[in-house]
């Protein structure tokens, strides 16, 4: 077992409706009793005192402040975030991002939003926090973490029309979620790549993806090259983002677990990326991925008693570790 003098763990965990009562989340009905906020709370610490992280990244935090309560009294004194849940009364809706650390957090913003004409802005559906972080073993770290649009239809509404009018209506809506999901990963990407012209510093990303990596609006995060231009490849190395899962598993000896269950139909939506620092053939290496788990019992094999306020996806968690070590 490596010491944590040998190590560090970044965790992404999606918190599934972190609202405390008698607030509600997205409907008046939906509102946490005190036994079953604080039963929540409980699982959710449970978790992160299982996974002994570092870093982690959250997704689906309306109570900002008691998440950071939360989190000092488990030993994490840096906490940001950038953005507000949006409030009527006591419904909320469009909840934000956080992060947790136990090393300083140097500093934090906003990824900002883009103007692709002088009268169009396009906005993040949840505003991505780019975070610089002073880590054992690899210095200044940028982290960005992020939960894209989700599958829902986009721009849909509830007023009564005719099936086909429906079904199309719903078709439309995806294919705009999914163009909104796939701007705000290019976009990210790019602003990823700047920072990293600017800088030089290693850098990673996590958070919800909401869809699998290899769907086709994410193609520009794993992209090493320009089309029919061979040579980019090397040239481009540098800014090039990494799986985690592929740098554990490069001989694909294991299966990846699922991180979301839609009834018995898994998928990963969870993922962890690393620059090129992390790569087994980086010019300038700073730490090697050593292990990568997902916390899943309460999907696969749940426990009522244990997890009925648990989150709805796994935890993904990465370690890495000093050059030299196993």
């Amino acid at each position: 077992m490596l010491s944590k003098l040998d190590s560090i763990t970044i965790s992404t965990f999606n918190l599934f409706n972190y609202l405390a009562p008698p607030n509600a989340f997205y409907d008046f009905a939906n509102i946490y009793t005190v036994q079953e906020w604080q039963q929540k709370k409980d699982w959710i610490s449970n978790a992160i005192t299982r996974l002994n992280s570092d870093v982690i990244a959250f997704q689906e935090v309306f109570s900002v402040d008691e998440l950071q309560q939360q989190m000092f009294e488990l030993g994490y004194p840096y906490f940001v975030t950038v953005d507000t849940p949006h409030a009527e009364e006591y419904i909320y809706s469009h909840p934000v991002l956080a992060i947790a650390s136990r090393f300083p957090i140097i500093e934090c913003s906003a990824v900002g939003s883009y103007y692709p004409t002088p009268d169009t802005v396009f906005e993040y559906n949840r505003k991505p926090i780019h975070a610089v972080i002073k880590l054992p073993l690899i210095g200044l770290c940028d982290i960005y973490v992020v939960h894209f649009k989700s599958q829902r239809p986009a721009d849909t509404d509830d007023a009564p029309k005719p099936l086909t009018e429906l079904w199309h209506q719903e078709n439309i809506g995806r294919w705009k979620s999914t163009m909104q999901r796939g701007l705000e990963a290019h976009l990210l990407h790019q602003s990823i790549v700047d920072n990293k012209k600017r800088h030089d510093r290693p850098c990673i990303m996590l958070g919800d993806f909401n869809k699998p990596i290899t769907a086709e609006e994410f193609a520009g995060l794993m992209s090493q090259q320009i089309f029919r231009q061979e040579d980019s490849h090397l040239l481009l190395s540098p800014f090039h983002l990494y799986d985690a899962w592929e740098l554990y598993s490069a001989d694909g000896a294991i299966s990846r677990p699922y991180t979301h269950y839609m009834g018995a139909k898994g998928s990963v939506l969870d993922y962890i990326l690393l620059s090129a620092e992390f790569a087994p053939a980086a010019f300038n290496p700073k730490a090697k991925v050593s292990d990568y788990f997902v916390l899943d019992s309460h999907l696969v094999n749940p426990i009522f008693e244990q997890d009925k306020q648990c989150s709805d996806h796994a935890v993904v968690s990465v370690q890495l570790t000093a050059l030299g070590n196993t």
